[in-house]
């Protein structure tokens, strides 16, 4: 499945993410995050039905977020705090390094 987008604002997007993500898609993701951080927009990626991340996907995540930092924009992850990659992203450290929401309308406050 490729990431489906949607405008919030002109500044703003939500992006929502795959419900697996894993070496088979995981660049399609980053590629997805960096092209609207090349605009100049902050993205929401919604993890919130995402079931399964792999290495490779929590990996892409990390490294989306520190492309969005370098171009001066922001990656907000939306991650159910009970599911899955909200562990691993625990358990990895990754967490720490993410900005990291319980929802997409928590995300989208900001």
């Amino acid at each position: 499945m490729t990431p489906s987008r949607s405008e919030i604002t002109s500044r703003l997007v939500l992006v929502v993410l795959p419900a697996e993500i894993d070496i088979t898609n995981a660049g399609q993701v980053r590629t997805q995050l960096n092209q609207e951080f090349q605009a100049g927009r902050a993205v929401i990626a919604d993890l919130t039905a995402t079931m399964f991340c792999d290495s490779s996907g929590t990996v892409a995540l990390l490294r989306a977020s520190r492309e969005a930092a370098a171009l001066g924009v922001e990656l907000r992850l939306a991650v159910s705090p009970a599911s899955q990659v909200s562990r691993v992203l625990e358990l990895t450290g990754f967490a720490s390094q993410l900005r990291l929401f319980p929802s997409v309308a928590e995300a989208t406050a900001g």
